[in-house]
């Protein structure tokens, strides 16, 4: 390419360097199995590629019924979670658009398939994956594209699994402290349940309150959730 380019009037090279550099995404990144808040069917986020012209989602799907089908609506759309900006499909592989459907041969097969959609000016730090569509649609929400969130969240994980859980707690609160906007609180049930496994009611009382008095949007869900576990009652002394 340098030789060919030296060839070139200044003109020529002129143009063929504003060429490049626009064909050039402006940035990429990678996030290899995002964390997220919830979802509405059995879903793995195991890839999301995100760059200036798109963002390409890899997704699995567990079938978890006889004779189950799954397809895609052609109405799909990603949402920043800052400004509520949204990007829509561009197209989806492996998986069929409706009225077709994939037909699963039992309970337990996983179905792998990618969705494409436009891209954003900027990288967004969490998004929400929407199926726009009348029934049985998926929705994947507060899905953390921030690396150094999501580095925080997988130690958190990778302690507690160790035996570690004052570390692991250690990880999940610099998560929950360093990104103050993220509106999901499935992170304080973490929480709340490493110190109330600890014995530390006080530490656990501290979040459960903090989540009591929260607007996240899953606060009902999370607080429901801790309301089941045996140490329910220790949290409202």
């Amino acid at each position: 390419l340098l030789m060919y380019i030296k060839t070139l009037p200044v003109k020529n090279i002129v143009v063929l360097l504003i060429s490049l550099i626009v064909s050039v995404p402006l940035f990429a990144q990678e996030i290899i199995k995002p964390n997220f808040a919830l979802a509405t069917h059995p879903l793995k986020v195991d890839k999301i590629i995100i760059s200036d012209s798109s963002v390409l989602i890899t997704l699995t799907l567990k079938n978890q019924i006889e004779g189950g089908e799954f397809c895609a609506n052609e109405i799909i759309y990603i949402q920043e979670l800052k400004r509520k900006k949204k990007a829509y499909l561009l197209k989806a592989s492996g998986i069929p658009i409706c009225p077709n459907t994939y037909k699963f041969d039992k309970p337990g097969e996983e179905l792998t398939f990618d969705l494409e959609f436009f891209g954003f000016y900027e990288i967004p730090d969490y998004i929400n994956v929407i199926e726009d569509c009348n029934e049985n649609c998926f929705t994947i929400y507060g899905v953390i594209i921030d690396q150094e969130m999501n580095h925080d969240i997988d130690m958190g994980f990778g302690f507690y699994k160790s035996g570690n859980p004052e570390l692991s707690a250690v990880s999940f609160e610099k998560a929950v402290n360093e990104h103050p906007d993220y509106p999901f609180g499935y992170l304080y049930e973490y929480l709340i349940d490493l110190y109330a496994e600890m014995g530390d009611y006080d530490q656990a009382r501290k979040w459960y309150q903090k989540l009591e008095s929260s607007e996240f949007v899953d606060k009902e869900q999370v607080m429901e959730k801790i309301s089941r576990k045996n140490y329910a009652n220790q949290l409202i002394h």
